[in-house]
């Protein structure tokens, strides 16, 4: 959705949303280091707030070419235009065309790592990201962390209660995906929908069901340890694919 100031504000898209095309022999304006820098953090979120650390001379020289303007996603700012004032008080976010510029330089949709939980948990109530004490849902916790160096966010898909931030607090349960009472995929598409992270690009470390139920929010997630025979398996995909994941960053600096 596009708001009344197609050049100066946000928009609602989400980052992995198909790019509008453009028309031949659009203007594709110059943009500095510092300007590409903040496009490029801005795609690393899942809506596309540019980071405190961005000055705000850099966001109104964005906002002025159309990259950047208010966060869509908030009442109070919807349809609001991204003056230098407003962005210095409620800080920036990419626009439509500021996703495409941002993709155009090398920028991907938005990461996301869910991880299974585990059966095996603290007996007290502690973060989603302390609870879970197999050593299986720690070699998936490991591997996410590998493949998101560059960016992104992992999740746990909690049979519980569905997608949960690691800094989440919880008590301890003893369900697992299809047991009565368990999250249903309704449940985990509204909280996916609640995020704005339907478009996200997806990968799921965890066992067939889990994968099912994630795969109804995200039909095309990758799902690596799809297939194994069991556990011994899985770790060593697991372990195959940190190694993969720490090698090509290694390459990349």
């Amino acid at each position: 959705m596009t708001t009344d100031h197609p050049g100066n504000s946000a928009t609602a898209t989400s980052p992995g949303a198909p790019d509008r095309p453009r028309t031949a022999g659009a203007f594709t304006p110059r943009i500095t280091p510092a300007q590409r820098r903040a496009l490029l953090a801005g795609a690393r979120d899942p809506i596309g707030l540019l980071p405190k650390s961005v000055n705000l001379r850099t966001l109104a020289s964005l906002a002025d070419i159309g990259y950047v303007g208010l966060d869509q996603s908030r009442d109070v700012l919807r349809g609001q235009e991204a003056t230098r004032d407003a962005l210095d008080v409620w800080g920036g976010a990419l626009t439509e065309d500021g996703w495409q510029r941002a993709r155009a330089e090398g920028a991907g949709r938005f990461r996301i790592v869910v991880v299974g939980c585990g059966k095996a948990k603290q007996d007290r109530r502690v973060t989603a990201g302390a609870m879970y004490v197999g050593t299986f849902h720690g070699s998936c916790r490991e591997t996410a962390k590998a493949l998101l160096q560059d960016g992104g966010r992992q999740y746990i898909l909690s049979a519980a209660h569905g997608l949960l931030d690691l800094s989440t607090e919880i008590d301890p349960y003893d369900i697992t995906v299809g047991d009565p009472g368990s999250v249903n995929a309704d449940f985990v598409q509204a909280q996916v929908r609640e995020r704005g992270i339907e478009s996200a690009e997806v990968t799921v470390l965890a066992g067939s069901k889990y994968v099912a139920l994630a795969r109804q929010s995200w039909p095309d997630l990758k799902a690596p340890l799809a297939g194994a025979s069991g556990i011994g398996e899985m770790k060593q995909r697991l372990s195959q694919i940190r190694l993969a994941a720490r090698a090509e960053a290694g390459q990349q600096r």
